[in-house]
């Protein structure tokens, strides 16, 4: 089942990875790790130089279909690299990608494209509702530790309101929320 179309350019950020460590909220084997694999990556793809945030969103063709795309700060239009497997990327979410932006492009004219390697979701709470309306969670606590569970509760609607009720306690000021039954 497809939802429909959001019709959305989204935009990018360029970062450090210091800024990447922080903004994803890793400190210590996880920030390691994450500083090593993109290391790794830029040596591995060396044109691809950039560090960003890339929020990509579904575009309208003219011939009715549709591409993800999102916006670098030069004003060029960001497409997935062709290795990253469009399915798998999700309009709206943020992800930690090294970003190719190429002068010119084959025809030797002005590039007006820049292409993204996809190093990872940034980390968001979630909210799972399932197809039978249980209410699963995942999220980060401060500690850097992964929290995941069910929300208990009599109605859907009592599940929802406390699964509300804890993100608050935790100190999280945002969450997605994602129906099973709607995801393709």
């Amino acid at each position: 089942m497809v939802g429909p179309i959001a019709e959305r350019l989204a935009s990018s950020k360029q970062m450090t990875i210091d800024e990447a460590k922080e903004k994803m909220k890793m400190t210590g084997k996880r920030a390691k790790e994450l500083e090593e694999d993109i290391t790794a990556k830029q040596e591995n793809y060396q044109q691809f130089d950039q560090l960003m945030s890339v929020i990509f969103g579904w575009k309208q063709q003219d011939d009715g279909s549709r591409k993800l795309v999102s916006k670098h700060p030069s004003g060029k239009i960001m497409f997935p690299d062709k290795s990253e497997d469009t399915r798998e990327i999700e309009p709206g979410m943020a992800y930690l990608c090294l970003v190719y932006e190429p002068e010119f492009n084959k025809e030797g004219e002005k590039a007006r494209e820049t292409f993204a390697k996809i190093i990872c979701e940034e980390s968001v709470p979630k909210i799972y509702i399932l197809n039978n309306r249980v209410v699963t969670y995942a999220f980060r606590d401060k500690n850097d530790k992964m929290n995941r569970g069910a929300i208990f509760g009599n109605t859907f609607e009592e599940r929802i309101v406390n699964i509300i009720k804890k993100y608050e306690k935790e100190g999280l000021p945002s969450a997605k929320i994602i129906y099973r039954r709607n995801q393709c």
